[in-house]
């Protein structure tokens, strides 16, 4: 059995450790919605039932793990299951756009276009969409960021957090906050839907990687930890999961 002296210096040494972490980000599976990742399948990797069927499409070399890649014209991802309505929701993604530049790009969208229901896409003005059916102040909402020219053919991690109680939307580009727009005060739907893809029109051509939605407002830091390790290490760094754990094994 350790003596109780060591077993203090370490406590406390784990301790400082996690005061040190807080500051990184603190994402637990509670705060994922639906995640696919895109390693072969289009399973959601959250367990909360909201798998993929594959319309098409390649499973290839990604960003992180493999992506799908998707041809422009008759692939998709649809999610057949409603998620639910949102008060506060969070997309994170990683894409590489090859393709229809200034067209319809659909990154999530609804199917159908009903009072809620949330479309979230790339509009032909080549800006990231996000819009709610009847949401106060109008539809739809804007990023600055413009997905053309040398931004085509590359890998770019786009986040986009809004607050129906804030009645605020952040628009987030390679981890780095692009917009903040004062918008809307309804929640969103989530109902059945399709990735790349909006009634067999307006779809994505290129690549979509670690496609996750969480039901809270990510923070710059949360969205940047998800963006450089992958919704799975960054769950399994958590520093108060760590700590719970490590202290387990001490007790014993």
């Amino acid at each position: 059995m350790l003596n109780l002296r060591i077993i203090i210096v370490i406590l406390s040494a784990m301790l400082m450790l996690g005061i040190s972490l807080t500051s990184s980000a603190e994402i637990t599976e509670d705060m994922v919605a639906a995640a696919w990742l895109f390693d072969g399948n289009a399973e959601d990797f959250s367990g909360n039932g909201f798998d993929g069927e594959v319309e098409g499409g390649t499973f290839v070399a990604g960003k992180i793990g493999e992506a799908i890649e998707l041809n422009g014209k008759n692939e998709w991802v649809a999610i057949p299951k409603r998620i639910g309505e949102f008060e506060e929701i969070t997309f994170t993604h990683w894409v590489k756009s090859t393709g229809r530049e200034a067209q319809w790009r659909v990154f999530f969208n609804v199917n159908g276009w009903k009072v809620g229901d949330i479309h979230y896409q790339m509009h032909p003005n080549n800006k990231v969409e996000f819009s709610i059916h009847s949401n106060p102040g109008g539809n739809d909402t804007f990023a600055n960021y413009m997905l053309a020219g040398d931004q085509m053919d590359k890998w770019v991690h786009i986040a986009t957090a809004y607050s129906a109680p804030e009645k605020k939307i952040r628009f987030y580009i390679n981890g780095e906050l692009d917009i903040e727009n004062d918008w809307g005060g309804n929640p969103g739907v989530l109902d059945p839907a399709q990735i790349g893809d909006w009634g067999q029109s307006r779809q994505w051509e290129g690549l979509i990687d670690e496609f996750i939605i969480f039901n809270t407002v990510l923070s710059e830091d949360d969205i940047q930890a998800v963006m450089d390790n992958g919704l799975e290490p960054t769950l399994a760094v958590d520093p108060k999961r760590k700590l719970a754990v490590t202290w387990g094994s001490l007790k014993k």
